[in-house]
């Protein structure tokens, strides 16, 4: 739980980089490639006590697409547009798998009394 809420605050902090850059999209090479990596370690680390397997297995995959963003800015010149859908949507998409599958509780069947 607290890899996941970890990998969670990661997420909102590349969604407010990528949103609030200078031009949006034109964040720091460094610090793209660190969160992509902590992404990854994180959700390893998260998939050792979750219930829902899926879900941190999906993570390492949004990191490795983020770290592979972060190389590619590197190697070439990227449209700042790009860059910035790439990082907000992998950002979001990290927010809300925690958002959707962390519950106290499982779900009971309207059905049931």
């Amino acid at each position: 739980m607290i890899a996941n809420l970890l990998n969670t605050l990661v997420g909102l902090s590349l969604a407010y980089s990528a949103i609030f850059a200078p031009p949006a999209g034109e964040m720091n090479n460094i610090a793209l490639a660190v969160s992509a990596v902590a992404v990854i370690v994180l959700a390893i680390w998260a998939r050792q006590t979750d219930m829902a397997a899926w879900h941190s297995a999906a993570n390492p995959v949004l990191g490795a697409i983020l770290l592979f963003a972060a190389v590619l800015r590197w190697a070439v010149e990227v449209p700042s547009l790009l860059s910035f859908w790439v990082t907000l949507l992998v950002a979001i998409a990290i927010i809300a798998f925690w958002a959707i599958l962390y519950r106290l509780e499982p779900l009971r069947s309207p059905t049931s009394s």
